[in-house]
């Protein structure tokens, strides 16, 4: 399954980079993260590894991220396991004119046994989902630009 979404953060490329580089950003913008714990690599580097655990209405969801590639400020990439399957996570971020900082992100997800059938009831809600997860970065991220200017 594909997701692909862009949004428009009102805020500098470099404020938009910094953001997302801070792994104690993340709870701010994934409500349901209870945990990040970097376990090798140096953290934000390609090959480097970190385990979140989220609370998904009480149950715990394990994620192994494994970040694959980065150009500073304007490429991320990553992939995220679970025991459903892996996700390819590409950001790509573009300065605009305006000093506001165009956000692509693209998602490929790959699922195992039954969530493969299931996961074509639940394209909506993760469309859904990661669209707030974006609304909610961008708002923290305007927000931090706002209160530091």
């Amino acid at each position: 399954m594909k997701v692909n979404i862009e949004k428009i953060v009102n805020a500098s490329i470099k404020q938009v980079w910094a953001a997302m580089d801070n792994p104690d950003n993340l709870s701010r913008w994934q409500p349901t993260l209870e945990s990040f714990t970097h376990k090798h690599g140096q953290p934000g580097q390609p090959d480097s590894v970190a385990e979140l655990v989220y609370n998904e209405n009480g149950r715990k969801i394990m994620m192994t991220e494994t970040v694959t590639e980065r150009r500073e400020p304007d490429f991320l990439a990553g992939t995220y396991e679970t025991n459903w399957g892996k996700t390819l996570i590409v950001n790509t971020f573009k300065a605009m004119d305006d000093g506001r900082t165009q956000w692509n992100m693209y998602s490929n997800m790959s699922f195992k046994g039954m969530m493969r059938f299931f996961s074509i009831f639940f394209a909506g809600s993760i469309r859904k989902r990661t669209e707030a997860d974006m609304s909610r970065f961008a708002e923290m991220v305007e927000s931090d630009a706002t209160s530091s200017s």
